[in-house]
């Protein structure tokens, strides 16, 4: 993640865009890192701030004029399809691969649906890239392909992107081991591609950008540049990349991508409130807080950092910091929680304690526990057993 200053949400203007311009959300994932939440709900569509994520990446998308999205999906690939009958905006189209092809072969699988230039984006990234300056970039360079790149200080375990003083990529480096990186440049998930790269995937078959496309533009010289930029980008796929982007969008991290859009009204002092919440006025709310449609906050609760999600109840004296409730949670009296993720309708025990913890759906946590650091509770469990 680069640490940027705030920016604004700002519609780049007109003339800097195609006038048609379509983007394909990569989110066919069975987001394995963020178990046991994605057992339930895949991971583009976990509340983040009370919005699916997937949400945050099409409204970012959305301020660039982009005149269609796709989904390509694949694990539980109907949640998207009920996802889009709620959606209102920009024209999106969930198309579902009939097996995992890779995240290129899941493009491929889209290409006589794609007309002229295209954005592809990692639907695991939350992030305020300028994507009119990339294609500006992209234009000059009159390539096939480019590559959006930040500088990060460890480049171990990313997909290092190498490139000449003119953005010639010369080299792509999958996750390399520790000390091995040949470049601090790396790959932040979002790619412009021509018809000619698209023709270049094969079809009907696994295929990555990273292992396969890219090395092959190389070695065939026909244009894959990099464009570097400074921008926020959080990989939301693990409990603390979550967690880290839910503080970005709550304004309470080091940094945000722009516009926030958090579910509710904005009612100043960091609060967003939905319809029909009910917080009693010595509740306590601090540092980024968004309540959903009919939550109820009692007395000398204190909340910190954090969203709760549509229908909750968090009884007199508990405490919720750095952390995330999803729908339809019952806080009992005085249970502590911080820096967890809570799924949906849950039930967590007066005078309970979590630190870091993620709960899956369903769950019951008795009065008193203690749930240490790291905990992942599967599904409908009982903690204590």
């Amino acid at each position: 993640m680069s640490h940027t200053k705030r920016l604004d949400a700002q519609q780049p203007p007109v003339e800097q865009l195609p006038p048609s311009l379509q983007a394909v959300v990569l989110v066919g994932g069975q987001g394995t890192r963020l178990r046991p939440l994605t057992l339930t709900t895949p991971k583009p569509l976990v509340p983040l701030a009370n919005r699916p994520v997937i949400e945050h990446i099409v409204r970012w998308l959305e301020r660039y004029a982009i005149t269609e999205i796709f989904l390509a999906t694949q694990y539980q690939a109907a949640a998207f399809d009920r996802w889009l009958r709620r959606w209102q905006g920009t024209p999106v189209h969930a198309v579902a691969e009939p097996a995992p092809r890779g995240t290129a072969g899941a493009v491929a699988h889209l290409a006589e649906r794609l007309h002229g230039t295209t954005i592809v984006v990692n639907g695991d990234n939350l992030q305020d890239l300028d994507l009119a300056a990339l294609l500006a970039a992209h234009r000059a360079h009159a390539g096939v392909a480019t590559i959006a790149t930040d500088r990060v200080a460890d480049p171990t375990g990313r997909g290092v992107v190498v490139s000449d003083h003119a953005g010639h990529v010369t080299e792509f480096q999958e996750k390399p081991a520790p000390g091995t990186a040949r470049a601090n440049t790396v790959n932040t998930g979002v790619y412009v591609l021509e018809p000619a790269a698209l023709a270049m995937i094969p079809r009907d078959t696994f295929c990555n950008f990273e292992q396969q496309v890219f090395p092959q533009l190389i070695a065939a010289e026909a244009g894959l540049f990099a464009f570097q930029s400074a921008h926020t980008w959080i990989d939301t796929g693990t409990p603390d990349g979550y967690l880290r982007a839910q503080a970005a969008v709550l304004g309470s991290g080091a940094s945000q991508p722009a516009g926030r859009p958090v579910a509710g009204r904005d009612t100043g002092n960091g609060l967003w409130q939905a319809d029909a919440v009910n917080v009693d006025s010595a509740a306590q709310l601090s540092g980024g807080v968004a309540l959903g449609f009919g939550t109820m906050i009692a007395s000398h609760v204190r909340i910190n950092a954090s969203s709760i999600g549509r229908e909750c109840h968090i009884l007199p004296q508990a405490l919720v910091e750095r952390s995330a409730i999803w729908d339809g949670c019952m806080i009992e009296q005085g249970a502590a929680i911080y820096d967890s993720i809570i799924g949906f309708n849950c039930y967590i025990g007066a005078e309970a304690r979590l630190d870091g913890a993620v709960v899956g759906d369903g769950c019951i946590i008795r009065s008193g526990a203690e749930v240490p650091a790291g905990t992942r509770l599967q599904p409908r469990s009982t903690y204590p057993g």
